[in-house]
């Protein structure tokens, strides 16, 4: 062998062993079951593999799958699957299963054992260091960890703080994650016993009224003490946050729904879209949508002020139909969902796309651009009042008017940009009103309003 060849051959055991060390993201793979879009605007789920040796990790992507396809059959999951990415992360354990106690380890991948915090049937990863070493190089922006142990030994834990639950393969785990799921996804509590001190959305101190007012005596919703624990109160005597086998009561479905609202988006992508100047003939604005099933998204379009659409994905504007000079077109998206009750909710999960063009007579339409809203105003239709939130943190400040269709201003008041502001409308008179919305002195939001009795 020549001295070059030699060379080479050390050049590259040397750089075989280097890799072999070092410790790198590509030793933990991300596969995917489901996928809606990119995890800033969808809600992101990944199950991470316990107690599967090298020849079980096939068992172990089964079982993801399936309890996958069980957990978005539940509502309210099922109605909004499409808002998820859900993926998985094959890690070989050298030995198959769990330890039975924090005191007897076994050697599995994070060292999950059973009776965690003194519960027997608590698994939990003792090794936690090791469980966002795997998260933060695949999955960095998770919203729930799924944790599937590989015992048939019934046990489950759920942690809202860590965004994250364990649970064991025993013959109720797809229910079990469910009920987690509860507890790791939207902060709900146990309906079944109580050991805090804070309350959570479906238990209570007070009752006069209680929280969940508005559903009381709708789906035998109601005011139930704790047997064990005076003074604490649940919504529902047959909860899935009670009973494994039972479905979420009303109160926790929409505790879940407007968990979701909050990490994910409906409207996946618009067009035109912003930077798009083209001259254009009769446009087409459209939305792709990812809607609910069955579909309770209000889609409102609005021309210069004046509805024009209503509940569809696409408005064809006509150049002759329009006149010539500047316009603007707006579409405003939130859910109607009769799943959800709080008066909040149409302030806080409403999106409005807005165009702003320009129309030629000899031309056609041009845009001159198209944005997604950072804010969002309601309730629309409105009574008391009139709420403002930034959806992204802003130090401008923020001014609102509401005009009567003669012009006068009736409203207005001016309020920091980072904090959401609320327009007292309790003196005005039922009817209609222009609301104006400032930042600074740019109009970055006006339409007509209805103020009801």
């Amino acid at each position: 062998m020549n001295a070059k060849a030699n060379v080479k051959k050390v050049l590259a055991a040397l750089l075989l062993y280097v890799l072999s060390a070092l410790p790198c993201a590509a030793q933990y793979k991300l596969d995917t079951i489901r996928y809606a879009g990119s995890s800033d605007d969808y809600t992101d789920i990944v199950y991470l593999c316990e107690g599967f040796t090298s020849s079980e990790l096939d068992k172990f992507v089964k079982e993801a799958k399936s309890h996958d396809s069980y957990f978005f059959k539940k509502e309210p999951w099922k109605r909004y699957s499409k808002l998820f990415n859900v993926f998985y992360v094959k890690t070989a354990s050298n030995v198959s299963g769990a330890g039975m106690t924090p005191d007897s380890p076994i050697d599995n991948f994070y060292g999950t054992t059973f009776g965690c915090a003194g519960v027997d049937r608590m698994p939990w990863p003792t090794n936690m260091s090791k469980v966002y070493e795997v998260l933060n190089k695949t999955i960095p922006k998770y919203d729930l960890v799924i944790i599937l142990v590989n015992s048939s030994k019934y046990g489950g834990a759920g942690n809202s703080s860590l965004k994250m639950m364990c649970l064991s393969l025993d013959g109720s785990s797809k229910e079990t994650v469910c009920h987690e799921a509860g507890h790791a996804f939207a902060g709900l509590a146990d309906e079944y016993w109580y050991d805090r001190t804070e309350e959570c959305p479906n238990d209570a101190r007070s009752i006069n009224p209680v929280k969940w007012q508005s559903w009381v005596g709708i789906n035998n919703v109601g005011v139930y003490p704790f047997e064990d624990t005076k003074g604490w109160y649940r919504p529902h005597e047959n909860c899935l946050m009670r009973y494994l086998n039972s479905d979420y009561c009303a109160v926790c479905r929409e505790t879940i729904i407007e968990a979701i609202h909050k990490k994910s988006k409906f409207i996946k992508s618009y067009s035109p879209q912003k930077g798009q100047t083209e001259i254009y003939g009769d446009t087409t604005f459209a939305l792709q949508i990812l809607a609910p099933s069955p579909n309770t998204l209000r889609r409102e379009w609005v021309l210069d002020d004046k509805r024009v659409a209503y509940n569809v994905d696409k408005y064809q504007l006509e150049a002759d139909k329009i006149s010539e000079g500047d316009h603007v077109l707006s579409v405003t998206v939130n859910d109607t969902t009769l799943m959800v009750k709080k008066t909040t909710h149409s302030i806080l999960h409403t999106t409005t796309i807005t165009w702003k063009i320009h129309n030629n007579v000899s031309s056609g339409i041009r845009v001159l651009e198209s944005d997604e809203d950072e804010f969002s105003v309601g309730p629309i239709p409105f009574a008391d009042e009139l709420t403002f939130t930034n959806k992204k943190v802003s130090d401008e400040k923020v001014r609102m008017e509401l005009y009567n269709l003669q012009g006068a201003s009736v409203a207005q008041g001016v309020f920091p940009g980072n904090v959401p502001a609320t327009l007292s409308t309790a003196n005005l008179a039922p009817g209609i009103y222009i609301l104006q919305v400032l930042k600074g002195d740019r109009l970055i939001y006006s339409r007509k309003v209805t103020k009801e009795n």
